[in-house]
């Protein structure tokens, strides 16, 4: 029993939503006539029992704080895609390029407790 709490412990500080951003110091020019402003890497983790019973998700609201959301399923493309778009109007982007999403499931302790993460990446660009 104190190793559940344990995990699930832990669990309350990983589940969360992040996005890191790398920015190129003057740009840099691309094939298009664009120049390639930012790198953005959008992260959002949760905890589930079972598979599919969500107990820790990331909060969308709050991103980068170490932040969760209790028995809500906030571990969406959408909810990455939205915080992509903030961070491109934000930051006076105009277009979003080479743009990749992809889902890591890990399971621990076979089925009764799993971790699911959508990653999100893209180039923010802006025209000449």
């Amino acid at each position: 029993m104190k190793k559940l709490a344990l995990i699930l412990a832990t669990a309350a500080f990983a589940g969360c939503m992040t996005s890191e951003i790398s920015r190129t110091p003057n740009g840099m020019e691309g094939d298009g006539g664009e120049t390639h402003l930012l790198m953005v890497d959008i992260e959002n983790v949760g905890w589930y029992l079972f598979d599919f019973i969500p107990i820790l998700c990331g909060d969308p609201h709050h991103v980068n704080e170490v932040s969760s959301v209790f028995f809500r399923d906030t571990l969406t493309l959408q909810n990455n895609l939205d915080e992509l778009m903030r961070i491109a109007q934000r930051e006076g982007t105009y277009t979003i390029g080479s743009m990749m999403s992809h889902e890591v499931s890990e399971s621990v302790w076979v089925i009764i407790l799993s971790r699911h993460a959508y990653h999100t990446s893209a180039t923010l660009m802006r025209k000449q």
